[in-house]
């Protein structure tokens, strides 16, 4: 029987090192911290005894201005109160999370990223998943009740972790909360702020969610951009000459954008936090509400038998497939994608029929699933840059989808129009931008 007291010794001197991920965002490739102990340090309201690592652990510099645009990990408006203490392993600049009736609320992602590990622990951090944001930076979310996100996938700011919980060496419901660089801790901040430990504050992760559609009928698609607010969302859609505004959704909802009644006008939807529920808006403003899919599952919509009628489709990460909702609810699966890709979908091909694709962004570099008679080649396309958002438009109305994306940072959409035997990209201002 091995020694509890050189077990405990031996995972101390791991976490020591400081958690280090070896993942370069997308790159698919990730090592496992070690996570050993029970978290706690003599905190009476939510953990128990011991620590989940040396209170002595590893501090760096970053700075707001240059790091990571990171918001609290919560859907935007909620307030919450985060503390710590000089004993708050495994250091002081973590942060413990509370808010009242806090046990089963989501936990979202504080910045883009992808997910390069999720764990489950009887012990230490209990259930909990760790994000790369690039740059040597990773975020934490720990004693989490239930974990939401699958390793590989991409998040972005606001997507959805997990829920939060009591796991692990946790006496109460809170969530435990890390922002680290090259595995060292640093004073962590919020909306380009350094947040003020034991403050109460209303999260600010009220980013803008890019998508595109022909939202006036003129055979062109247009970006557009859907924004949370405090208890609500709104669709801001770009058509001529003027903007349409439209109340839609709640935040943490996903938005989606299809032509649902074969009417040439793209509708606007969401697929609602947590659940399997997609509310879809008809041209009129009367709400279809369907239930289908994974809880988890990114919502799409795509015409996918070329019948004119767009029809929702979802991705799952688990095993990176798509799978497609035809009109008679009959569904075809489909296996696309790798760790660290988004999916995208599109008429790549001008058959009036939707097919599937993936984006990375650290690399900007799309690959499309083209059609070929009965099979498909792969069209491999480098267009944007690391960062951006993918999205898929028809924007000269040639009836071939193409590429775009909308860059957080200037908040501008860069579509790849094509123009004699080539492209060029039209860079479109729209939105608000992050951080």
């Amino acid at each position: 029987m091995s020694d509890p007291r050189r077990s405990r010794t031996a995972a101390r001197r791991l976490l020591g090192l400081g958690l280090v991920t070896a993942l370069a965002l997308g790159s698919g490739l990730a090592a496992t911290p070690a996570a050993t102990g029970a978290d706690g340090a003599g905190d009476t309201r939510a953990h128990g005894q011991g620590r989940m690592g040396p209170s002595s652990a590893r501090t760096v510099s970053a700075t707001p201005a240059t790091g990571p645009d990171f918001e609290m990990p919560f859907p935007c408006g909620q307030t919450w109160t985060g503390s710590s203490r000089a004993s708050h392993s495994p250091s002081s600049w973590t942060v413990d999370f509370n808010t009242p009736d806090d046990l089963g609320k989501p936990a979202l992602a504080a910045a883009p990223g992808v997910v390069v590990l999720t764990r489950s622990l009887t012990t230490s951090y209990g259930r909990y998943v760790i994000v790369d944001h690039g740059g040597g930076y990773t975020t934490l979310y720990a004693h989490l009740n239930a974990i939401a996100a699958t390793v590989g996938q991409v998040v972005d700011q606001g997507d959805l972790i997990g829920y939060v919980g009591t796991t692990g060496g946790s006496t109460g419901p809170h969530l435990h909360f890390e922002e680290r660089r090259d595995g060292g801790y640093f004073a962590p901040w919020f909306a380009r702020t350094r947040f003020v430990l034991g403050s109460t504050s209303a999260s600010k992760s009220c980013g803008d969610r890019p998508l595109a559609g022909d939202f006036d009928g003129n055979g062109v698609d247009e970006p557009a951009v859907w924004r949370p607010a405090a208890a609500s969302g709104r669709f801001y859609l770009r058509t001529q000459p003027t903007t349409q505004s439209l109340l839609w959704g709640k935040p943490g909802d996903t938005p989606l954008a299809g032509d649902f009644n074969g009417d040439g006008i793209t509708q606007v939807g969401t697929k609602q936090l947590g659940r399997s529920t997609w509310q879809l808006r008809g041209g009129s403003g009367a709400t279809a509400t369907v239930t289908v899919g994974g809880i988890h599952d990114e919502p799409l919509a795509g015409d996918w038998d070329g019948n004119g009628l767009a029809e929702l489709g979802w991705y799952r990460w688990s095993d990176r497939s798509f799978t497609l909702r035809a009109a008679d609810h009959a569904t075809t699966r489909v296996v696309w994608g790798l760790s660290g890709e988004q999916p995208v979908v599109g008429d790549w091909n001008g058959n009036r029929t939707t097919d599937v694709g993936a984006f990375r962004s650290s690399t900007a570099t799309w690959r499309l699933r083209v059609a070929s008679g009965t099979s498909y080649t792969t069209r491999t396309v480098t267009f944007g840059s690391p960062g951006d958002r993918p999205v898929v438009g028809d924007w000269n109305g040639d009836g071939t989808d193409d590429l775009g994306v909308w860059r957080p940072s200037t908040a501008s959409f860069h579509l790849r129009v094509p123009e004699g035997a080539g492209f060029v990209t039209q860079v479109v201002p729209y939105g608000t931008p992050r951080g």
